[in-house]
């Protein structure tokens, strides 16, 4: 229940509670919170519109999820330290060990995927990102790097070229970053340009893998990739209480 003692006439208590709501991980349901706050349904909307034009959630229908806050772009977020992944080198191995061919993705996780494969393996790797690929050149991993204009986001290449140089591969298994990644809605992108090249690799893959920090879990960005249930491995550092829906739908979780 909420406190009885919070001023529930005053919009911003309200909001401030469904924030709170929210930043825990709950999808919130505009009927349970309007029964929870004693207020109506309709001022339970107007308050998740007024949050959704700050960028606080996104609503869906029946209620509101977490917002994906839009990325950096990738020549800002490459120069942090993105330590999510520190230490999984074995793990990232284990997904790649009867792969021969692989798409990867770009993006700072990806990256850490692209220096996690073995020096001299003999797999192949087909990449939009000019970024992953000199990794892989300077582990001698033969590459293909597809073309395109790079878009400054992902940087990755993105457009009619190179959606069609994919669709004219066939690969094992394809490592995808992520903006958003929620197990009703599925994985999502910023940018529309770049949804298209991801959908492009995994729908030429047997075998799906996203890398997902537990900040872009249970959040939506523009663009829809795939349903969540095309996909097959989700890598991860959340809570099981945050793949809970994952785990739901016979999606391989591995925690990190």
């Amino acid at each position: 229940m909420a406190d009885s003692s919070l001023d529930l006439n005053n919009p911003v208590t309200r909001q401030n509670w469904l924030l709170e709501q929210i930043q825990q991980g709950k999808t919130l349901i505009a009927k349970e919170a309007a029964e929870e706050l004693g207020v109506s349904l309709d001022t339970i909307r107007r308050d998740l519109i007024a949050l959704e034009q700050q960028g606080a959630l996104k609503r869906v229908k029946g209620g509101a999820i977490a917002g994906s806050v839009p990325a950096r772009p990738f020549i800002d977020r490459v120069k942090d330290a993105d330590t999510w992944l520190a230490g999984c080198q074995s793990s990232l191995q284990s997904l790649i060990e009867s792969v021969d061919t692989l798409f990867l993705d770009g993006g700072t996780s990806i990256l850490k995927m692209a220096n996690a494969i073995p020096v001299n393996s003999p797999i192949t790797v087909i990449t939009p990102s000019p970024v992953v690929a000199t990794v892989l050149l300077e582990r001698n991993i033969e590459t293909i790097l597809l073309g395109g204009r790079i878009h400054p986001s992902g940087a990755i290449a993105t457009g009619a070229m190179t959606v069609r140089a994919i669709e004219n591969i066939s690969a094992d298994m394809a490592v995808l970053g992520v903006c958003g990644l929620d197990s009703e809605f599925g994985l999502t992108a910023d940018d529309m340009a770049e949804a298209e090249v991801k959908f492009a690799m995994a729908n030429q893959s047997r075998r799906v893998v996203v890398l997902a920090s537990q900040q872009k879990l249970n959040k939506r960005s523009p663009y829809k990739v795939v349903a969540a249930d095309r996909l097959d491995v989700v890598v991860t550092d959340a809570t099981p209480e945050q793949v809970i829906g994952f785990a739901a739908l016979d999606i391989e979780v591995i925690n990190v």
